[in-house]
């Protein structure tokens, strides 16, 4: 008797699980569907609300360069198309989501936003800041959504996987439509100096003699860049403490502009380089993934 009741209670446990699984599995597959012909029923009646990277049942993203260090840029864009001929011929306005863990600190650029009609297009960034001490291999999730309001309703989303890839230098280049600077962030991971090939502490190199410094590096940064779109700003301490090598300058109408320098960065440092822009509309945004060229081209030489 009592293995009988015990045979009946593990076959009930399985019918349990097995219902809980088609219940998930329904109220998902239902969500989608709802989804799929909400979005047919208003796209029929010409309202386009989509994304390159956003979708109408979200989209996973996985991301392995953050160096852990500095904050990472997520631009995400927004628009009102079907395709390159057809579009929304009102307003779309929408609010902007984003969902992070208690290690990071996700900022918006904006919590609402708007695509006019004549423009087509809109975007807002994500800038995710390290709010704890991440190791290589670590990773936080980061969900955003853009829901439209008017002139009808419908939600977009992306989740971004970012992985911790620790390496000896890392850079990237935060900035944004509108903005009259972008700023060059130069991460400098190596702990030491090398002083004619022997390692030096911070401690022991701040022993040396201004001579035997100037014989030491932890790493050499050479910075290239066309003046015509970005000008360096010259109060920068880089710029005042630059080397004497790979100097260039270039002459537009009558002025001398700065396109080439090089210097020096400290072991575990993180440097900022202001650029002002030209063209406040163009986006310099620069985090190293899908085959992206930054404006400012950077070599960093370390110790081998």
């Amino acid at each position: 008797m009592i293995r009988k009741i015990q045979e009946n209670r593990k076959l009930s446990i399985i019918i349990l699980v097995g219902l809980l699984i088609f219940l998930i599995i329904s109220v998902t597959f239902g969500r989608y569907v709802y989804n799929v012909i909400h979005n047919y029923i208003i796209e029929s009646k010409g309202f386009y609300f989509n994304s390159s990277v956003l979708r109408l049942n979200g989209k996973s993203y996985s991301i392995n360069n953050w160096d852990g260090v500095n904050s990472y840029p997520f631009t995400i864009d927004v628009n009102n198309k079907k395709n390159d001929e057809v579009y929304t011929t009102s307003d779309i306005t929408y609010d902007i989501v984003v969902i992070c863990p208690t290690s990071v600190r996700c900022t918006p650029s904006k919590n609402r936003g708007t695509i006019y009609k004549d423009d087509h297009t809109d975007s807002y960034t994500i800038n995710v800041t390290p709010l704890q001490t991440f190791e290589a291999g670590d990773t936080v999730t980061i969900t955003t959504k853009a829901i439209s309001d008017y002139p009808y309703k419908k939600e977009i989303s992306a989740t971004y996987h970012l992985g911790v890839q620790k390496a000896n230098f890392s850079y990237s280049i935060e900035d944004a439509v509108g903005d009259k600077f972008c700023t060059l962030n130069l991460t400098n991971s190596i702990g030491y100096y090398d002083c004619n090939g022997v390692q030096k502490t911070v401690q022991e190199y701040e022993q040396l003699t201004p001579a035997q410094q100037s014989q030491c590096y932890s790493a050499i940064i050479v910075l290239t860049f066309d003046p015509t779109d970005v000008l360096l700003d010259m109060t920068s301490n880089t710029y005042h403490n630059r080397l004497n090598t790979d100097y260039q300058e270039q002459t537009i109408g009558s002025n001398q502009y700065v396109k080439k320098y090089s210097f020096k960065v400290d072991p575990n440092s993180n440097t900022k380089v202001i650029f002002y822009k030209t063209d406040i509309t163009a986006n310099y945004t620069y985090t190293g993934v899908n085959g992206q060229t930054p404006i400012i081209n950077v070599v960093a030489t370390t110790p081998s």
